[in-house]
């Protein structure tokens, strides 16, 4: 009988893969030593042992000439996906495979090989490399994806370019500062990486939003806005003018700063405020205010008590006298700017602000006798001057603890101070 009639030849179409069910190379050659011998000893039966022998023959000789060598099939599913020529180059290429791929469990979602022998030409035998893509292109729990990074540790998985949008959605939404031009970054080093992944391992990009618009972010804005510049006031002495004389000549103007700053904001909130460059785009124009410096020569009141009124005749009216409430003065109204002068030549031994009496006078007349001057809007002398009886010493105002233009007056002997109304003709 002829081993041949026990072989079967299957073409794998696209592969050049023949496979021999039921007999191997070996027992191929064994079957041809066999079938001589057979010959020789039974040279009646050659005729019927001849064509076995020539079949064989040529089909070692189309083995050896073109090639084609023992190999493996890897077949998932009843679908060959490479061929290999040991089996350990299967087992190489899965432990590629759980390198390639993220997830705790890759080995266990691939699929059972059926491993089936073959003869293949030596082109179509695959490395371990190739084999690892074969395997992964053939496991459906084996799916193309990406993960999140947060300095270096992965924290989620999942479609790259929905996590690309959420991430970019998630800095864009504090650019929103009005007039500025801003510009976003994770305060932490935020990366996506593409690559393979267990689809157990892969969420939906819905099930990672919280993570992800959990991370901080730094906006920069670059703002320009005008800054006023306030104008000064700048006064011109009219010796023609009496003191208490003062016109406008010029109004004065706000000059405009142009101003551009960074803005540091994290997740919406300003950290940090610097200023780049201030550019004058409108320069400010002075006020200039014309102020007389002539002291004023008025009609006093002149009694035995050698004490001049202190206010110009027909200004004032008495709106407080002594004793009132505990009063220990005088209170004159008059109108804001009226000359207040000495009641008696002396020695000026206060003129600044005084408390509750504001912009205040003394002058020291001698053997004990004093005066003051309160509640004044300007002080028209020093303390160390010498000024005369009827010098202008200060202007009417409201200072200190006053609710009105007035002038408070005092006459002191020693440290008591007296009723002034009888001394200055009230």
């Amino acid at each position: 009988m002829c081993w041949l009639q026990n072989c079967n030849f299957l073409s794998e179409t696209g592969r050049g893969v023949i496979t021999i069910s039921g007999i191997c190379i070996d027992r191929l050659i064994g079957a041809v030593k066999s079938t001589v011998k057979f010959v020789k000893t039974n040279a009646r039966r050659v005729t019927s042992a001849s064509f076995c022998i020539i079949s064989a023959v040529a089909l070692l000789g189309a083995v050896i000439a073109g090639g084609v060598r023992l190999a493996y099939n890897i077949k998932y599913n009843d679908k060959i996906i490479s061929t290999v020529s040991d089996k350990k180059v299967y087992f190489a290429a899965v432990d590629l495979v759980a390198d390639m791929v993220e997830g705790e469990n890759v080995r266990e979602v691939l699929p059972e090989p059926e491993i089936v022998t073959v003869v293949t030409l030596d082109s179509r035998i695959e490395s371990p490399a190739e084999v690892a893509d074969d395997i992964i292109d053939n496991t459906a729990e084996i799916i193309p994806a990406a993960k999140l990074t947060v300095d270096g540790a992965t924290v989620a998985c999942s479609d790259k370019e929905s996590l690309i949008s959420a991430l970019e959605a998630r800095k864009t939404v504090f650019n929103n500062i009005e007039g500025a031009d801003c510009e976003s970054v994770f305060c932490s080093d935020v990366r996506v990486e593409e690559g393979y992944f267990v689809l157990s391992e892969v969420s939906d990009i819905s099930e990672i939003a919280p993570i992800i618009n959990s991370l901080d972010v730094k906006t920069t804005a670059n703002v320009s806005y005008e800054q006023p510049i306030a104008y000064k006031t700048v006064e011109r002495e009219d010796a023609d003018k009496q003191i208490g004389y003062r016109n406008i000549e010029q109004r004065g103007e706000n000059g405009v700063n142009l101003v551009s700053s960074g803005v540091v904001y994290i997740n919406g909130v300003k950290t940090e405020e610097t200023t780049d460059s201030v550019k004058v785009i409108k320069e400010p124009v002075d006020e200039i205010a014309v102020v007389g410096t002539k002291k004023p020569k008025v009609s006093t009141v002149s009694l035995g008590s050698g004490l001049r009124f202190p206010l110009p005749a027909g200004t004032w009216e008495l709106s407080c006298p002594y004793g009132r409430h505990g009063h220990k003065g005088v209170d004159l109204r008059a109108p804001v700017g009226t000359p207040i002068m000495a009641a008696a030549s002396g020695r000026v031994t206060l003129a600044s602000y005084n408390g509750s009496y504001g912009n205040c006078v003394i002058i020291d007349h001698g053997n004990g006798v004093s005066t003051l001057y309160a509640h004044a809007s300007r002080l028209c002398t020093k303390e160390g001057d010498y000024v005369s009886a009827g010098e202008v010493i200060a202007l009417v105002g409201s200072t200190g603890n006053s609710t009105g233009y007035h002038m408070h007056f005092e006459i002191y002997v020693g440290d008591k101070r007296i009723n002034p109304q009888p001394y200055i003709g009230l």
